[in-house]
């Protein structure tokens, strides 16, 4: 076909299509037409009450409810929602009950159902959650003190302060293994409840858990024991069986146990440094001038703006080694040119806690050399709940006092009656002190035994070891202090106008007596702690001839009163140094028995196993129990009660241990959480002897 044809038929085609289209009809517009209005329908609300779960009492079960709605009826309903128990052995309580996120309790164990209801006004839908409330754990009671399990049981989901401590680190040993089982504790104590510090001098740490929390603690095989981190500080006492003249003040004390004649010869404390762990020192006269003697000063309790905010430590640092300068010489220490350091355990309300002067002890430790300290004033105490040997203060000053310190500590105010002195006082080996009423004279036949002075142990240790002047002390005052604030009728005003203050309990005594043994170590500074006590408390005098009174029980005044110059010039061998020493050859004797024979705290064990391992092992009972213990070597030696109970402890060169294993005052004080506890209160104002 060719090109001309195909041409034509194309133009055919094209002028058809075009009469065609001119051909239709037009098109209309046309509109569909409206649909009918649906009604509308209110949908019931999307409820989900939350995952299963699984507790253990004393917990809780956090609810975690969700509700979805689309805004029907109109207008909109409210939108209400209701959590209600199903089913379960016991009684539910909500924190909020109509809240999508609440808390559940349990009066029990068992397995429970819990539902979420919600409505929107017109339709409500529910939906349920299985909780499954298991038993708390069985308690390792072993581990836990009596005082803390009490406590638990009477409110368990409350944060108790406790201290964790942990069994002796096994050997080989790296680095400092006290510092890591502290640290070791510290993490339990985060996982399980809320760290405060570690304690690397016991290998423990402190801070709060509740009953679950310490239920889990005693179940950590690492865990030793769990105490409860009682409350610490100065106590009140009944009331005095008569009152004391409105004029009596006893400012002769260094007179009345004869430290005046030990000045005489030229011994008044120079160079021996006294640890006050108590409320602070101030910068008084008395300590800074000529010279400044307060050698240092750190803070192991709540924040302080003031040197001593309650007036307690400087008032015990004076009776310890006040010179008298802003008096005239009228009121003056026992030790007036000894050196002191002030380290705070005690807060603004004159409350601390065991961990405080445990952490204040460890402090004193590291810098003993530094400072040249050689006593520790402790003039305070806390209950004794528990025997010595399983008390974490016990275990403390046992270290102190192993390592070279003379640890004083206060009987405590809770006389006249038996078994109330207060730990760290009931350590046998610590010199533990009661207080006498001098009567604000020098002569000693009129003294008492002062009404509040605690005496006798649960232990049955002979407690206190001595006792010295006690009552209305005058020392020294720090102005605008709570106690000077809170007794102003307490102000005793010098012969030149300068103004001191009277105090009164076994903390004024507990002083008297740390002055007297810095006496001592000026005199003879190699003298061990064990010598010190041995002097201090085998050359005391007799007092109160005339005064009528009998003693509630010969051990309630320990050995006597405290003669400083006897003491100061005794010798241990029974000899004489010097000075009239009437009875003493016959307390001689016991000299070489003092602290011999007795049974450490179980922490003083378990801390000084670095330190003892690789000692040369010797037994009181070679056959105890059928077990050759001369065949024990200390790789093959399990490190518990039975063993420390046979070992010789006497037997053991404190000097020559390794003591370089050990290291203390390595971890920081947190003391943001420290100022963040809530202090039991143990006011001032409750300080009321005089």
């Amino acid at each position: 076909m060719n090109r001309r044809r195909l041409f034509g038929i194309d133009c055919a085609l094209a002028a058809l299509a075009l009469a065609l289209a001119a051909a239709a009809p037009p098109v209309r517009a046309q509109l569909l037409p409206l649909p009918l209005p649906v009604p509308v329908v209110n949908l019931a609300p999307v409820v989900i009450a939350g995952l299963d779960q699984v507790i253990t009492l004393p917990g809780s079960a956090n609810l975690t409810g969700v509700a979805i709605d689309d805004g029907q009826p109109n207008p909109p309903g409210v939108l209400t929602t209701t959590w209600s128990p199903v089913s379960g052995p016991g009684t539910v309580s909500f924190s909020n009950v109509s809240a999508l996120n609440s808390t559940a309790t349990f009066s029990e164990s068992g397995a429970y159902v819990l539902r979420l209801t919600v409505s929107d006004g017109a339709l409500a839908v529910s939906d349920d959650v299985a909780v499954t409330v298991n038993p708390a754990p069985p308690l390792v009671e072993d581990k836990i003190d009596p005082a803390l399990r009490a406590l638990m049981q009477a409110n368990p989901l409350a944060l108790l302060p406790v201290i964790v401590e942990m069994q002796q680190p096994l050997p080989p040993f790296f680095g400092a293994p006290n510092v890591n089982r502290a640290l070791e504790a510290l993490d339990l104590l985060r996982f399980y409840g809320v760290p405060v510090a570690a304690l690397s001098l016991i290998d423990a740490a402190a801070g709060f858990a509740n009953a679950t929390g310490i239920g889990a603690l005693s179940l950590a095989p690492a865990v030793a024991s769990i105490h409860h981190d009682a409350t610490v500080g100065p106590r009140p006492s009944a009331a005095p069986p008569e009152s004391a003249p409105s004029d009596q003040v006893s400012g002769d004390y260094p007179r009345v146990v004869k430290a005046t004649n030990v000045w005489q010869q030229g011994t008044t404390g120079r160079g021996v440094t006294v640890a006050i762990l108590d409320s602070g020192v101030a910068a008084d006269a008395d300590l800074v001038q000529p010279g400044n003697r307060i050698l240092a000063s750190v803070n192991f309790a709540d924040q302080r703006l003031t040197s001593d905010p309650g007036g307690h430590g400087t008032h015990i640092a004076g009776i310890v080694a006040g010179n008298g300068s802003r008096s005239g010489g009228e009121f003056i220490g026992i030790a007036p040119r000894a050196n002191v350091v002030d380290v705070r355990v005690l807060g603004s309300t004159g409350s601390g806690r065991i961990s405080s002067v445990i952490r204040g002890i460890e402090w004193v430790l590291a810098h003993r050399t530094a400072y040249n300290i050689r006593v520790i004033n402790l003039s305070f105490g806390a209950p004794a709940k528990l025997p010595y040997r399983v008390d974490p203060m016990s275990a403390a000053v046992e270290i102190a006092w192993r390592r070279g310190l003379v640890v004083v500590a206060a009987s405590g105010n809770g006389g006249p009656e038996r078994d109330t002195v207060e730990t760290p006082g009931i350590d046998p080996y610590v010199i533990t002190v009661g207080a006498t009423d001098d009567r604000g004279t020098v002569n000693r036949d009129d003294d008492t035994l002062a009404w509040f002075s605690a005496w006798g142990s649960a232990d049955s240790n002979a407690k206190p070891d001595l006792v010295a002047p006690g009552r209305r002390l005058v020392s020294l005052r720090v102005p605008g202090s709570t106690l000077d604030t809170l007794f102003p009728d307490r102000v005793v005003v010098a012969q030149n106008g300068a103004t001191y203050f009277r105090l009164t309990g076994t903390s004024m005594a507990t002083a008297v007596v740390s002055g007297a043994a810095a006496l001592l170590l000026q005199r003879r500074p190699s003298l061990t702690p064990d010598q010190v006590k041995a002097l201090l408390v085998g050359t005391t005098q007799s007092y109160g001839r005339n005064s009528g009174q009998a003693l509630p029980d010969p051990i309630a005044d320990g050995s006597g009163l405290l003669d400083a110059y006897a003491a100061a010039n005794a010798s241990l061998d029974g000899g004489q140094q010097g000075g009239d020493l009437f009875g003493v050859l016959r307390r001689v004797v016991s000299f070489a028995c003092t602290n011999q024979g007795l049974q450490p705290a179980d922490g003083f064990s378990r801390a000084l196993y670095p330190v003892l391992f690789g000692s040369p092992l010797r037994w009181k009972d070679p056959l105890l129990g059928g077990i050759f213990w001369s065949l024990l070597t200390w790789d093959t030696l399990v490190w518990n009660s039975i063993a420390w109970d046979n070992f010789a402890w006497d037997s053991v060169a404190w000097d020559s241990v390794a003591w370089d294993s050990v290291a203390w005052d390595s971890v920081a004080w947190d003391s943001i959480a420290w100022d963040s506890i809530a202090w039991d209160s143990i006011a001032w104002d409750a300080f009321t002897l005089d």
